[in-house]
């Protein structure tokens, strides 16, 4: 099964399906509005339940020097070998997948060269540089090493998302709440019909399929 007929016959249809449901029950939701507005608002209350990434995530923003694990090892001779494997690695990706391109030019053959080719060319390339710079820096560990060390201090900077982004942006906002709260039966009213709409067109998409 190719990756077209699995988007058009597993993902968009999931998709459909996914959207339809989510439309009848914000429809659900607005009848209630409309209906028993006080249930209703209890209900979105108990809902909006807030989870604080910074807390969640704080974890991975302690940073770990694993500097003084690799302190007592012998750089030249993982030099060597990483020029040794760079080099091989190298060596295979030039001269086992060189045969790697479009022999033709029809429609079929096109959409086979992009979906099964075209990411084998991104992949191997992408291994090529890997490979250039494993030599690069298994020559610099084996011949620099104030250079080495260096560069290394460098590509070990810690950066923290705590730091970069304010805390303000981990609060809980409700503007729409709050609108709600105060206009319940309207809200309710504008919910139900724009989930309707949406509904009924998901609903004839998936008809149609």
């Amino acid at each position: 099964m190719t990756a077209l007929r699995i988007l058009d016959q597993l993902v968009i249809p999931a998709l459909l399906l996914f959207l339809l449901v989510g439309s009848l029950a914000a429809a659900a939701l607005g009848a209630a509005l409309l209906v028993r507005s006080a249930a209703a608002l209890r209900f979105i209350g108990t809902m909006n339940r807030w989870y604080s990434t910074r807390r969640v995530l704080r974890p991975l923003e302690i940073p770990r020097n694993v500097e003084a694990l690799a302190a007592g090892t012998r750089r030249p001779w993982l030099g060597v070998l990483i020029v040794i494997g760079g080099g091989a690695a190298l060596y295979l990706l030039l001269t086992r997948l060189e045969s790697l391109g479009a022999r033709s030019v029809g429609v079929l053959e096109l959409q086979r060269w992009v979906l099964r080719t075209l990411p084998l060319l991104v992949l191997k390339w992408f291994l090529v540089v890997g490979a250039v710079f494993a030599i690069a820096a298994g020559v610099m560990l084996t011949a620099f090493p104030h250079a080495w060390r260096g560069f290394e201090e460098r590509m070990n900077r810690w950066y923290s998302t705590r730091r970069l982004l304010p805390a303000e942006s981990d609060r809980m906002r409700m503007p729409l709440e709050a609108v709600v709260e105060s206009y319940p039966r309207t809200a309710g009213a504008i919910i139900t019909a724009s989930s309707l709409v949406v509904a009924l067109a998901m609903a004839g998409l998936l008809a149609l399929r």
